[in-house]
């Protein structure tokens, strides 16, 4: 299970350095609710594409001693099981959209834009959730424009962590 997190610093602190940050001390197993304080299990490697740069971050893991689970702080700005940050990839579908040129390969573009597009339903359902109650227009280009400008806003509010389909907006299980 991933825990998305605000991470203290920035990236490319982080990258250089996890020593840097003072990790948070979960006192409640979020997978069977025990009380009982996790413990720091390691790390595993991960690559982060922001802009034109690539980033080795270590992601802490903790153990459930009760359940024998393992939990992952997932910085926020990361997207689960996408390389590129949550930032480029709402960039690239903003660029893509308004007809600029796009930050990544037009096949990334592609799988971005076919994913994002199935996605949309559950995103406008998510962000109406939370008290967004703009209009949209009836053209889909125009009203994935509008979706992407709310994530880009939304996705920074620290509040907004614990929605499972804005945290992760490009997951393949929302249209399944």
């Amino acid at each position: 299970m991933q825990i998305i997190w605000s991470l203290p610093v920035k990236i490319s602190i982080y990258a250089k350095d996890r020593n840097s940050v003072m990790f948070p001390v979960i006192e409640k197993c979020p997978i069977c609710g025990t009380g009982a304080k996790l413990v720091r299990h390691g790390f595993y490697s991960r690559y982060a594409l922001f802009r034109n740069r690539s980033y080795r971050l270590d992601i802490c893991r903790y153990l459930c001693r009760s359940c024998l689970k393992t939990i992952s702080l997932l910085p926020w700005f990361l997207l689960p099981y996408f390389q590129h940050t949550r930032n480029t990839i709402l960039m690239t579908l903003r660029n893509w959209l308004s007809g600029r040129p796009a930050f990544v390969c037009r096949q990334l573009v592609a799988f971005y834009r076919q994913r994002f597009y199935q996605n949309i339903p559950a995103i406008i359902t998510a962000l109406r959730e939370t008290g967004w109650l703009d209009s949209l227009p009836e053209n889909d280009k125009e009203k994935a424009i509008k979706v992407v400008d709310r994530l880009m806003i939304t996705i920074t509010t620290p509040s907004r962590y614990s929605n499972r389909v804005l945290t992760n907006f490009m997951a393949s299980s929302f249209y399944h």
